[in-house]
């Protein structure tokens, strides 16, 4: 994207939506200036998304308008449509961490991602680019959340849990010590894990059980 240079560091969200509200409401509770939304619908072109942020225009006007001084962020909530949208040259990502969240010690979190109230993070995990931890998820020490991951809210991971790029843990998905979620994988709302679960799968219920595979590759269709 290429723009003019501001002097302020300033925030722009892709995105206008239910979850950019919420990335929008952790931005502006810790104090960041937040420039305004972008949209692929031209129709949403200024509305009002929350707290008098709008939207500004559709993704030409992003392109051209977001500067090398400004921070973006994706705030879609579907992992294939931010990992389409990552890596427009030029861009710097900003992360989003509510005031709420807990952070521990030696915790790495990549740039793009966005850390939701009252979320927390144990000691030495690792959190890649454009990863969403929502509401009230928790993450114990020592896991590894592939890029692109979402963790839905209420979400609770043990310790040395590796959850594969773009998988998606629905609401209240547990999981026990020590297993790995595949890459690309659905994990439905309320199921708890207690087996390492493979890629591109769709798994549900307690304990979990994979009721559907996709061929490598789907998620980029």
């Amino acid at each position: 994207m290429k723009g003019r240079r501001r002097i302020s560091e300033t925030y722009y969200l892709i995105g206008a939506g239910g979850h950019a509200k919420v990335v929008l409401d952790a931005l502006l509770s810790s104090g960041k200036n937040v420039g305004g939304c972008y949209d692929s619908n031209p129709a949403l072109t200024g509305r009002e998304v929350l707290a008098g942020i709008r939207v500004l225009g559709n993704m030409d006007d992003a392109e051209r308008d977001i500067g090398i001084a400004d921070l973006c962020v994706i705030a879609i909530g579907e992992n294939r449509v931010r990992r389409k949208l990552d890596g427009c040259p030029g861009v710097t990502y900003g992360k989003v961490i509510s005031t709420s969240a807990v952070i521990g010690g030696g915790v790495k979190i990549c740039e793009g991602t966005m850390i939701l109230p009252s979320a927390t993070i144990n000691v030495d995990s690792r959190i890649g680019r454009h990863v969403i931890l929502n509401t009230s998820c928790s993450v114990d020490h020592d896991c590894v959340i592939g890029d692109y991951a979402h963790l839905a809210p209420g979400c609770a991971l043990g310790g040395n849990v590796m959850v594969g790029e773009g998988s998606f843990l629905g609401v209240g998905v547990r999981v026990i010590p020590g297993i790995r979620i595949g890459h690309w994988s659905v994990i439905g709302a309320g199921t708890v894990v207690t087996k390492n679960l493979p890629d591109n799968c769709t798994a549900v219920g307690v304990p979990a059980k994979v009721i559907k595979t996709r061929e490598e590759g789907w998620h980029l269709a």
